[in-house]
């Protein structure tokens, strides 16, 4: 049985969907300001993170050539790692521990390679964090006093927190351009 995808080596598959790059120019993006806030990924474990998708047939790589510099791998999405990619960016994650890295970087490549569908996860997340939040009302008028009570409050504080700021981005996305 083949292990789950690990969430680097989905971010990096998500970052080849923008476009095919080396190395070096995926690490300048992980190492960046934006997606550095969100999943900072050093050189060494996206390499490894490279070969285990080459492995598994997620990427491919040819060699180029510039002039004298040495030959340098430009990495690509196969057709399976492309159809992968495609299906996680727009599923919901399930775990509201997983909005801050696997949502963001979903939301990352999106807006940048397909808006509407930047909004479509947006609204289904929303939904899915909509149900987690009424579960977690749930479990905190079940809960009684004490530390279990403590525990369901602060999981329903996480999940309000993150359906306004769904929300917010959402009519972000739909407001007309130029709007603030």
């Amino acid at each position: 049985m083949t292990r789950e995808l690990l969430a680097g080596e989905h971010a990096v598959l998500a970052l080849l969907r923008t476009r095919p790059m080396y190395g070096y120019e995926m690490a300048r993006y992980f190492e960046g300001e934006d997606l550095r806030e969100v999943c900072p990924i050093e050189q060494g474990s996206l390499y490894t993170y490279l070969r285990n998708l080459e492995g598994r047939a997620l990427v491919m790589w040819r060699e180029e050539r510039e002039g004298l510099r040495p030959p340098r791998k430009r990495f690509a999405l196969t057709h399976e790692g492309a159809a992968v990619v495609e299906a996680w960016l727009r599923e919901p994650v399930e775990r509201l521990r997983e909005v801050r890295f696997e949502l963001l970087v979903k939301l990352y490549v999106l807006h940048a390679v397909d808006p509407e569908a930047e909004a479509a996860l947006v609204r289904d997340q929303l939904r899915v964090c909509e149900a987690y939040r009424e579960r977690a009302r749930e479990r905190v008028t079940q809960a009684g006093d004490g530390f279990l009570r403590l525990v369901a409050q602060s999981k329903l504080s996480a999940a309000d927190a993150t359906v306004e700021w769904l929300r917010d981005h959402l009519a972000t996305l739909s407001a007309p351009a130029g709007t603030p």
